[in-house]
């Protein structure tokens, strides 16, 4: 098990990464460490949320961060900030893969399990979802120019404790229409928890995880 302590809180794998587990994300453009930047920023900054703000603080500080902090070690890596329709994402600089983040169920990072968006879709993430596979993960080389394939970074925190327990994944997800919470994927890379601790157990570990803003597109 490989800890890193950061800023006074330790962060570690709950098991060890597979050489699987970076070939699915390399295919992608991505690193296990892009991913760990994002979650651990979302993580300190939830710890710093005033006791006595509001009960959704922890969780709407935790996603603003990651957002931000994803975006930042892969611009820096030649990606594309993306704020179409204010959904808040990055796109690769040389694939048709845009990436979001997403809070997810108990069962994110469960291969087999029934994951789940905890919020249900505006018109914006929607739309953009209309490119998505249904059933099996699309080449590349076979997409029209203009099409994105939209994923997300999913996590779930759950206090364990004085331990703070981040369960995570990239998911694609399948097309799904807006009002509705995402539950059908076409592919997913379920990757092992990241635990921090010991941390003070924060009011609500959820919160909102995200922004949906809802715009619709114009046509």
């Amino acid at each position: 098990m490989v800890v890193v302590t950061v800023a006074g809180m330790r962060m570690s794998n709950a098991t060890e990464l597979t050489a699987e587990h970076h070939a699915q994300l390399a295919e992608l453009g991505l690193r296990t460490d892009h991913l760990d930047e994002a979650i651990w920023a979302g993580v300190d900054a939830r710890a710093s949320a005033p006791p006595l703000g509001p009960t959704n603080g922890a969780g709407l500080l935790d996603w603003i961060h990651r957002v931000g902090r994803l975006r930042e070690v892969l611009v820096a890596e030649g990606w594309t900030r993306v704020d179409k329709w204010n959904a808040g994402l990055v796109q690769h600089p040389t694939k048709p893969v845009v990436l979001g983040t997403l809070q997810g169920n108990r069962h994110t990072g469960t291969p087999g399990a029934p994951l789940r968006s905890d919020y249900a879709k505006g018109p914006a993430i929607a739309a953009m979802m209309r490119g998505n596979d249904r059933d099996q993960f699309t080449l590349f080389d076979s997409l029209h120019t203009h099409e994105w394939k939209l994923w997300f970074l999913v996590t779930y925190p759950q206090q364990e404790g004085e331990r703070l327990v981040v369960l995570r994944e990239v998911a694609q997800p399948e097309p799904t229409p807006q009002g509705q919470v995402v539950d059908r994927w076409a592919r997913r890379i379920t990757l092992p928890p990241l635990v921090f601790g010991p941390l003070p157990a924060p009011r609500d570990p959820h919160g909102p995880d995200e922004v949906d803003v809802t715009v619709t597109p114009r046509r």
